[in-house]
């Protein structure tokens, strides 16, 4: 954007400025997904714009002000506030389809809630959760990373499953037999395999491999990238496409924890009716 006030010194306000842009490119970039929902209900534009507007009031404060080109003081950052987790019990989900029931334990938090994605998270980490797709498609695995699905790849779980075995990227454990919430599906770990390279363009360099889309909600992608190590549960939903849960940990040095905690979570899941 174009500053008023031409010649005016640099402040501190404006670096930073940059580091809040770079911090928020960062993490956009090593999150690598879309939506990233914050929040029931919440979705990735309103985040977005929450923080453009943020960077843009900062930008005009550091801007200079008045005819003696000073700039004024930098405005108080407000406190930051650390998420709070619910209380251990059971709760349901409000908009996903099927409903999904399930016992957190204290601490855990709901941070995602549409009918195609639900999500819980600790409260004390956002590398670490549980996310729950509904019926997503194989990625493309064109080297821009579009939003559109693979070509000639099955809607079941076992389809889904023998797609992602087959990702060059991709180090994938052999699958189980699981029953998640009465569904019936398959279990396979999965992780970036050493040394894989290509990188999506939103990903700055970070290693990645496209894992789903969803056509019914454009935009939306979930990528597999770096370190990152996840558990998915691929269930058939009868007549109905599939759900996949996902024990997922951004940062894979958190996959060991995460498993303990996040297991009896998955296990104590009840859907309801489609």
């Amino acid at each position: 954007m174009t500053r008023p006030g031409a010649g005016c010194a640099t402040s501190r306000t404006d670096a930073h400025a940059g580091r809040i842009a770079r911090a928020l490119d960062s993490g956009l970039a090593s999150g690598r997904r879309t939506p990233v929902v914050v929040g029931s209900g919440g979705n990735t534009r309103n985040v977005v714009r929450l923080l453009a507007s943020g960077l843009v009031l900062i930008a005009l404060v550091a801007g200079c002000a008045g005819l003696g080109g000073v700039a004024p003081p930098a405005p108080t950052p407000a406190p930051t506030v650390a998420p709070t987790g619910l209380p251990a019990g059971d709760y349901t989900s409000a908009a996903f389809v099927p409903p999904i029931t399930l016992t957190l334990p204290d601490g855990w938090r709901i941070t995602g809630d549409t009918a195609r994605y639900f999500a819980v998270q600790p409260a004390t980490s956002d590398l670490a959760g549980i996310h729950v797709f509904r019926s997503p498609s194989a990625a493309s695995q064109d080297l821009d990373c579009p939003t559109t699905p693979a070509p000639g790849v099955g809607t079941t779980a076992r389809d889904l499953v023998e797609w992602i075995r087959a990702r060059p990227g991709l180090v994938v454990g052999d699958p189980a037999s699981v029953i998640v919430g009465g569904f019936a599906g398959l279990e396979i770990d999965v992780g970036i395999v050493a040394g894989w390279t290509p990188s999506c363009p939103f990903a700055n360099g970070v290693p990645t491999v496209p894992l789903f889309v969803d056509e019914a909600e454009p935009g939306f992608r979930w990528v597999v990238s770096g370190s990152e190590r996840l558990r998915l549960s691929v269930l058939d939903v009868p007549g109905q496409g599939t759900v996949v849960v996902d024990i997922d940990a951004f940062d894979g040095s958190l996959m060991d924890d995460l498993l303990v905690a996040a297991t009896p979570i998955v296990r104590s899941i009840k859907f309801g009716l489609p």
